[in-house]
Parts: C-alpha cells; structure tokens; sequence
C-alpha cells in the first residue's frame, strides 16, 4: 500500500498458491455442507464418556482425515463437527489434540499439508529436484509416530 513500485510487489506474488487455498476452502465448504466426509467422522467415538478415547479418536481421525483433504481444511472441517457434537471453547483438551494432530499430520505425507505440496512443485519446477511420496512417508512416518506418542501422553497428562 505505501510502496512506491506496487507493480514489482505484485508482480512477484504468487497468484498460483493463492488461488489454490482460495479454491481449497470453498471446496471444503461444500465438502462439508454435501456431508460426504460424515461416513468417515462417524466412525470415529469424538463424544464418549471417556476423556482417553476422545483424544485418541480425535488424533487418528485429525491425522487420517489431513491426509484426505490437508491439514488446514481438514481442521476447519472439524471445528464444524466438534461444534456440531457440542463442544464449547471451554474444552481445552479437544483444541489442543485437534491443532496437534492436524499439525503434525502434515509431516506423515506430502498430501498431509497444501504447504507440501507447494514445496516439492517450487523444487521440481525452479531447482529440477523432486521427493517422492514414498521418500518423504519413509522419514514422515517415523517422525508422525514420534510426535504422537509424546503429544499423546502430554494430552492425557494434562
């Protein structure tokens, strides 16, 4: 807005990625009014009596649904459903297992995060370099599981 060269800063936006995460979440939107996602929330106790399960089902769900639609779409998919099921800002825990398994869904595989994605194309377009799906899973494996299991036990901790 106060540049003196708007043409240059414009001109080097990425217009590419923008459009993409616009385009994302107007999809998810009428992903989420057409409830075509609903057979695969459901399957997952995200109301139960037992606060444990409710962090686990949140967490497997957040991790296996990120991988379905990305990450950031896919929490705000969530944050419908939770309010859906009743939650309310006072239940602390729900957040905090929703922004930590969609966050460190991301690492499991490159369809885990739009940013992933935006990634390998910046790599495979300007430095002619590329990771494959199976090379980025082997490592994002391993460093999902970890995270879990020490986000798991801080969550059921707290």
């Amino acid at each position: 807005m106060f540049s003196e060269e708007p043409r240059r800063i414009l001109a080097g936006v990425d217009w590419g990625t923008i459009v993409f995460f616009i385009s994302m979440f107007i999809t998810m939107e009428g992903v989420w009014k057409s409830g075509v996602l609903n057979p695969l929330l459901n399957m997952f106790p995200l109301n139960s009596s037992s606060r444990i399960l409710n962090i686990v089902s949140l967490s497997v769900l957040s991790i296996i649904g990120s991988q379905i639609v990305s990450n950031v779409p896919f929490t705000k998919l969530m944050l419908n459903k939770l309010h859906e099921l009743g939650y309310t800002g006072s239940q602390e825990t729900a957040w905090l297992t929703l922004a930590m398994a969609t966050t460190i869904a991301g690492n499991l595989t490159l369809l885990g995060a739009a940013s992933n994605i935006i990634i390998i194309e910046y790599l495979e377009s300007r430095m002619g370099y590329t990771i494959s799906f199976i090379d980025f899973a082997k490592i994002g494996v391993l460093i999902t599981l970890i995270n879990l299991a020490i986000y798991l036990v801080f969550l059921i901790v707290i």
